[in-house]
């Protein structure tokens, strides 16, 4: 998806010479792009770990069947890696564009590289909360359906 987004608007930029979003500004500004990106997708990635600590340690039925059910315990270890391995994809490739972009006008295109990696973080970003609200549901449920624990009276039958 990300790189059918990034060809798309690759190819209305070379048709129409203008909409390059990346590279219309000066290198300084790029720069700062980069910065950002890369110090955004760590932040993000703090809130992936933060998540996978969650899961793991949520306790109760629902939790345990995500868990340990084959086919969904391997779809969400997938996906968790997936998310966690594009975070760091994508900050390498924001870092890695502040050494490479050294002329003003970047005609090397690494601006172009670190546009694909934020279109492939945003679609990411939409897969994390999707695991976030699985997550959140499945604990819900499971704190819902756990007995309630009611301080007792005493009855009135004791003997004094």
């Amino acid at each position: 998806m990300a790189a059918a987004v990034l060809g798309g608007h690759g190819l209305l930029v070379a048709l129409s010479g203008c909409g390059d979003i990346f590279g219309a500004p000066g290198r300084e500004q790029r720069l700062e792009i980069y910065t950002t990106g890369a110090t955004v997708v760590a932040l993000v990635g703090s809130f992936v770990t933060a998540a996978i600590a969650q899961y793991a340690s949520a306790t109760g039925r629902r939790m345990r069947v995500l868990r340990t059910a084959p086919h969904l315990a391997s779809q969400f270890r997938r996906n968790w890696v997936s998310v966690l391995s594009a975070t760091l994809l994508i900050s390498a490739t924001c870092l890695l564009a502040i050494v490479l972009d050294t002329t003003e006008t970047d005609p090397g295109g690494v601006h172009w590289a670190v546009e694909g990696v934020l279109i492939l973080g945003a679609a990411r970003a939409y897969r994390l909360l999707w695991l976030f609200n699985a997550v959140i549901q499945a604990t819900d449920r499971d704190l819902a359906d756990s007995p309630q624990s009611t301080p007792q009276q005493p009855s009135s039958s004791t003997p004094r």
